[in-house]
């Protein structure tokens, strides 16, 4: 998908909060981080763009939208109410965003990836994904990535009561993160690799900017510039776009 935005536009990018994987108390602390970060650093902002895996799990029943969730989405919605364009790029861990999250809220779901074009003189464009599976390899993690995305599949688990799907979801959510735990090296130059062929092989771009491996990342390429969001259950950080100007930062809510 590809988008346009203001020649003077602030552009703001973070991921991987990964609500729903932490104990009550410590998803009351991290989502409120996450709502002043919204407040504070988004909504100056006119447009933000989500780069997946901002829940630890979501599926969409339907007409239910997860309770613990919803101080986070009023401040989602919130933002889309007073002008700023969201767009959410659905990740490994929050794929099945449906139509009632985007209706809801008012935030663009995306499946794939975001090309954003400033317009201006000399258009910058930059592309946006969560990058998981972007890259040559991993063609077991492809697989399993299309199966869990099939429709028939997705009927199936819609049948089963929300709160034993959550449930569910949490015991494969946290098997999962200590799997990929341990490949999280490989990871995080697997990501610069895959930014690099990128800028190669599409010259137009000016940056990639990637999330998933949750290390805050940033490398300038001959083609053009990487950038890696990070995440928010260590190193709360973001990435803010002005015209010809990334920079890669740290959320503190006291500055």
């Amino acid at each position: 998908m590809e988008t346009q935005i203001g020649p003077e536009a602030r552009v703001v990018f973070f991921s991987d909060a990964h609500l729903g994987s932490e104990p009550g108390e410590e998803l009351s602390q991290r989502q409120g981080r996450v709502c002043d970060f919204l407040e504070q650093v988004a909504g100056p902002a006119q447009a933000l763009v989500i780069l997946g895996d901002l829940f630890d799990f979501y599926f969409e029943y339907g007409t239910v939208l997860p309770a613990r969730y919803l101080r986070v989405m009023a401040a989602l919605e919130k933002l889309s109410r007073t002008g700023v364009s969201c767009y959410y790029i659905a990740g490994n861990h929050d794929f099945w965003l449906g139509e009632l999250f985007s209706r809801t809220l008012g935030v663009k779901v995306i499946r794939d990836s975001l090309v954003l074009v400033r317009e201006s003189e000399r258009a910058e464009r930059v592309f946006a994904a969560h990058g998981d599976g972007l890259g040559e390899g991993d063609t077991g993690y492809k697989i399993l990535k299309k199966i869990l995305r099939n429709r028939a599949l997705i009927r199936l688990f819609r049948m089963i009561h929300p709160d034993w799907g959550y449930a569910l979801a949490r015991l494969t959510s946290r098997t999962s993160r200590q799997y990929t735990a341990r490949l999280q090296g490989s990871r995080v130059e697997a990501a610069a690799a895959t930014a690099g062929s990128l800028l190669e092989s599409h010259p137009e771009l000016d940056a990639v900017i990637l999330a998933h491996t949750h290390q805050p990342d940033r490398r300038q390429f001959h083609r053009g510039l990487y950038l890696n969001s990070g995440d928010w259950c260590e190193h709360s950080s973001y990435i803010v776009w002005t015209p010809g100007k990334f920079e890669l930062k740290n959320f503190d809510p006291a500055s």
